[in-house]
């Protein structure tokens, strides 16, 4: 009997350890579920349950409101996970059907998955009620999303008359992971869009990362799980016709080749031969009313797939002001021109992955440019220190900005937790980089810090950093040298809960640059946000007064032959922004601001309108206004944007893309249709277009057509 009571109480004790530490027990299944998005096979019965869901939003702490199980089961190949969603079906949002679309406006469900338990980096993976997928890169404990980044693996979803339910198969060869470790750390999330709800297991609050991974719970036991021998090999068939006007046509006829090997389980290699990247979204058109470069988001998967390992100082802080103004490698520097046209990549090289507690990145690039330096290579090491933070170097060698030969280098500290006074997070960053490119010396160096503690109630940051005269980084994007830069911000959040608000944000930020040799103040922004409301009812409002001051030490030509003279301005511009509830069938936003502006005045209007005609059908179209009134004369500058795409399933799309700006005067048309026969193998068709207006009416100037047939096989 003591025995009994013994065993018992072990047990027992076990039991409680494990619940506590939200643990989730892998169970090993001989025949694989069929990804048909019907929860309805025996497997489901064998494998571990979670239906202990907990609100991070609107209600922090309390349970779902709606039944939720997750369902978890692995074999030597992949990992599958089903998912059973009560709701009334009349009250389901499931607006999308496409891949990696957003799914902000839809119900959903998110797995993260922690591969390394490192509690720093993981895989993200939603599904939609209708069957959209999607997934992502999460590094920086939630702080940094790479949704650019495709794996290879299947979702599928119905919705029934309880409910919803979705099945997914994650192939272990999709995933980089330590096979020495059976434990990996998984979180399960829910999106009940019609109640602005969002259900956490483990329970989350609100001063937790969305996609924080530190707080994941425990999936242990995986055992003899495989990669196969790790390669991929996916060759592609491209064929097309480019016309332009007055010229022949010119047919192309090309091919090429990825190979992705994985030498570890940790570690993966990828070479690409000939890369062509037909498939790639074209950029969204800007008018660049500044003195400086504008930023473009990379859209290429080579360069996408493991981008967090070259991230380096504050890049991964999505919300930093100045994240995009220090990035020592910018992958749109291959493989493009200064105006984001292709240049033919011939051959490229790179090496992702961890070894213990290091990370690495490291690629070589051949492109096909005339000019200048046509070889790049980059090296990005970083060491995990501690629970959360790091430090790091990294290296580039090549010049795409210029004909000189450049090298930079850098070093890098992080150090940061997500448990300060309890479960709220706070970091420190503090970089330093030194470019060395011929025929140029001193000031040449950039240094700077930044802290960062951004929590729900109360959301601060201070950063400073200083950039040489000299400093080039000749794979980077550094658009503004030659100053300091100290900038802040604080903003508040209390959530009443009642008179139908979710929440109250004001605060305010501000940023002051100055000539880092004169120390002339150079440029000065104070924002002040004195209101800003999310209505429980899914509307945001709010409303913003910015203070600026410039200083131009020489004239600036802002658009076509208007320009504005050197001297010292300084201004008031007020800014209004509405945003509709995403999960109606029409819902959009609206921005109006109105000030002074340098000699003159300025008007700013944008209006996004978006409709779901059906669920195949989606209609959405957008306009940006700047209309400046100056001495010498008034301008307006205009972009025009237009979607109109069908949803034939999940796997058959066509999106068509329509945009016409009033500096280049040319309308960009791009559709492309794309049916994906399985992961890794998909039939894409694309066609680009512009037309100009030189007098009177509008013509096709130039046009290209592409069919690229690509196809995947795994070893």
């Amino acid at each position: 009997m003591k025995k009994i009571i013994l065993t018992t109480s072990v047990i027992v004790f076990t039991l409680n350890t494990l619940l506590a530490q939200n643990f989730i027990k892998a169970i090993r299944i001989e025949t694989p579920p069929e990804i048909d998005g019907f929860v309805n096979e025996e497997v489901w019965n064998q494998a571990f349950a979670v239906d202990e869901f907990y609100q991070r939003e609107p209600n922090e702490g309390e349970a779902v409101t709606e039944k939720t199980i997750f369902y978890t089961c692995y074999d030597e190949n992949n990992i599958y996970f089903a998912v059973k969603c009560w709701d009334d079906p009349d009250k389901i949002t499931a607006k999308e059907m496409a891949r990696d679309v957003s799914l902000g406006n839809d119900d959903r469900i998110q797995i993260i998955l922690d591969t390394y338990l490192d509690r720093r980096n993981g895989y993200w993976f939603q599904v939609g009620p209708r069957g959209s997928i999607g997934d992502a890169i999460v590094s920086e404990n939630g702080a940094a999303f790479n949704k650019q980044w495709d794996g290879l693996w299947e979702g599928k979803a119905k919705i029934l008359d309880y409910g919803w339910e979705a099945e997914l198969a994650i192939p272990f060869k999709t995933l980089g992971f330590d096979k020495n470790n059976t434990q990996w750390g998984i979180k399960f999330i829910r999106n009940i869009v019609n109640k602005l709800e969002t259900d956490y297991w483990p329970e989350a609050n609100l001063n937790t990362h969305k996609f924080q991974v530190s707080d994941a719970g425990i999936l242990d036991g995986l055992e003899n799980i495989t990669q196969g021998i790790g390669l991929d090999i996916s060759p592609y068939i491209i064929t097309g016709l480019d016309t332009k006007k007055g010229g022949k046509n010119d047919p192309k006829l090309t091919g090429g080749v990825d190979l992705f090997y994985q030498i570890t389980p940790s570690l993966k290699s990828s070479l690409t031969i000939n890369t062509d990247f037909a498939e790639t979204e074209v950029d969204d058109r800007q008018i660049n009313l500044t003195r400086f470069s504008l930023h473009f988001p990379e859209k290429r998967d080579f360069f996408l797939d493991g981008a967090n390992y070259f991230q380096f100082g504050i890049e991964g802080d999505r919300e930093s002001p100045v994240a995009q103004k220090i990035i020592p490698f910018f992958s749109r520097r291959m493989g493009l021109n200064e105006n984001g046209s292709p240049i033919p990549i011939n051959v490229g090289a790179k090496l992702t992955g961890q070894v213990d507690n290091w990370n690495i990145g490291l690629m070589h690039i051949n492109d096909d440019r005339e000019t200048g330096t046509n070889n790049f290579s980059v090296a990005r090491v970083t060491r995990n220190l501690g629970k959360q933070s790091s430090v790091g170097v990294i290296g580039t060698y090549g010049n795409s900005v210029g004909e000189e030969s450049n090298l930079l280098t850098g070093a890098d500290l992080k150090l940061s937790t997500s448990t300060f006074q309890g479960n709220k997070n706070v970091s420190f960053f503090l970089f330093g980089l030194k470019s060395n490119t011929k025929n140029v010396e001193g000031a040449d160096a950039i240094w700077g810090a930044q802290f960062v503690y951004p929590n729900d109630l109360i959301k601060a940051r201070l950063g400073y950093h200083e950039i040489g005269k000299n400093f080039i980084a000749g794979m980077g994007f550094i658009p503004r040298t030659n100053i300091r830069e100290s900038y802040g911000e604080l903003e508040f959040g209390p959530r009443p809960n009642k008179w139908g608000i979710m929440q109250i944000q004001f605060g305010g930020k501000f940023s002051y640059i100055t000539n880092l040799e004169t120390h002339d103040p150079e440029t000065r922004e104070f924002k002040i946000k004195p209101l800003g409301l999310r209505f429980l009812s899914g509307e945001e409002l709010s409303y913003s007064l910015i203070n600026q001051y410039e200083m131009l030490t020489e004239d600036f030509n802002i658009f076509e032959n208007f320009v504005i003279p050197q001297g010292k301005y300084e201004w008031w511009y007020h800014v209004f922004e509405l945003e509709t509830k995403g999960a109606r069938n029409l819902w959009g936003e609206a921005s109006y601001g109105f000030g002074d502006f340098y000699t003159g005045y300025r008007k700013d209007i944008i209006l996004e309108a978006n409709w779901k005609v059906a669920v195949p059908f989606f209609i959405g179209g957008a306009i940006t206004r700047n209309e400046v009134d100056l001495p010498d004369g008034n301008f307006t500058a205009n972009i025009y944007q237009v979607n109109a795409n069908i949803l034939f399933s999940p796997n058959i799309t066509l999106y068509n893309y329509l945009q016409y700006d009033n500096a280049s005067k040319n309308i960009g048309w791009q559709s492309r249709f794309q049916w994906i026969l399985k992961p890794g193998n998909e039939i894409i068709l694309a066609w680009n277009s512009n037309f100009l207006k030189p007098v009177d009416k509008f013509f096709m100037d130039e046009s290209a057509i592409r069919l690229k047939l690509k196809y995947n096989i795994r070893f």
